[in-house]
C-alpha cells in the first residue's frame, strides 16, 4: 500500500512561511532541540588544587613545617655546642679517678673499768669484779653458790632531773663465748651493803652498789650490761 504524499493543513501553503507570521513548517522554535541532536557536554569541575581554600590550607601547612624545622635545628646546634664544650680535650691524658670504697666507720670503743657509761638517767662506773666466793653470809644466815659468785662493784649516779630507782636484777653478765648470766637477787640479800635489790637515787646522788651473779665454776666474765630501767637499751662495760 502506497502512503499518500504529505499535504499541508487546509489553508496553509505547502512551502514558505505560514500565514499571519507563524513559524515556518519544519523549523524549531527557541529552546527546542531537534530530535536526535546530541546534548552539549556538562561543564568540567574545578580541580581541588585550584580552589582558594585548599591553597590557603597548604600555605599554612608549609609555613608550620618550615618553622618547626628551623626551631629544631637551633636546638640541635645548641645541644651540639654544649656537648662539645663539656667534652674533655683530646690531648687530656688524665685518667678518671678510681672510686675508693668507703670503709665502715669504726664502732665506738666499749667503756671499761673506771670509765663512766651512761644509760638513760644513770651513769655507771664499774670499779672491779670478784669471782672468788662460793658462799655469802654465814651458816645461819647465808647461801651457797651453785658454781661460784661473781660480785661486780658499780657506782650509780643519777644524771637526770628526777629520782630514779636502781634494780641490780636488770644487769646481765657475759663471758667470752657470749653466754648470759642474770643477777642473783637472793644472794644479794645476804651480802652486806649490796644496795642492788631496790634503791632510790635522787638527781646528783651516787649509789655504791654490788651486783651478785651465780656462774659456773671457772667462769671468767668479760663484760656486764647495765640498765637505767627494765625497758631501757642498756650500756655494756668491759671487765677485762
Amino acid at each position: 500500500m502506497t502512503q499518500p504524499p504529505y499535504a499541508p493543513p487546509q489553508g496553509q501553503p505547502a512551502y514558505g512561511p505560514p500565514p499571519n507570521g507563524g513559524q515556518p513548517y519544519g523549523q524549531m522554535g527557541p529552546g527546542q532541540v531537534p530530535y536526535g541532536t546530541p546534548q552539549p557536554p556538562a561543564p568540567e569541575k574545578k580541580p581541588l588544587w585550584k580552589k582558594t581554600w585548599f591553597r590557603v590550607v597548604a600555605a599554612l601547612f608549609v609555613i608550620a613545617v618550615i618553622g618547626s624545622a628551623t626551631s629544631g635545628g637551633d636546638k640541635t646546634a645548641d645541644s651540639t655546642a654544649a656537648g662539645a664544650s663539656d667534652a674533655p680535650a683530646v690531648g687530656d691524658s688524665a685518667a678518671p679517678a678510681k672510686e675508693v670504697a668507703e670503709e665502715p666507720a669504726p664502732e665506738p670503743a666499749m667503756p671499761g673499768i673506771g670509765q663512766p657509761a651512761a644509760d638513760g638517767d644513770f651513769s655507771f662506773v664499774v670499779s672491779g669484779v670478784d669471782c672468788s666466793l662460793t658462799e655469802i653470809g654465814n651458816s645461819s644466815f647465808g647461801t651457797k653458790a651453785q658454781g661460784q659468785f661473781c660480785i661486780v662493784n658499780v657506782a650509780v649516779t643519777n644524771i637526770g632531773n628526777e629520782a630514779q630507782s636502781f634494780f641490780g636484777d636488770n644487769a646481765t653478765l657475759f663471758n667470752a663465748q657470749g653466754q648470759e648470766y642474770s643477777a642473783d637477787s637472793e644472794a644479794a640479800m645476804y651480802l652486806e651493803d649490796s644496795s642492788s635489790l631496790y634503791e632510790e637515787v635522787n638527781p646528783g646522788n651516787t649509789l655504791n652498789s654490788k651486783v651478785v651473779f651465780d656462774v659456773p665454776a671457772g667462769t671468767t666474765p668479760t663484760s656486764i650490761e647495765l640498765h637505767d630501767s627494765a625497758f631501757s637499751g642498756g650500756v655494756t662495760v668491759a671487765l677485762k
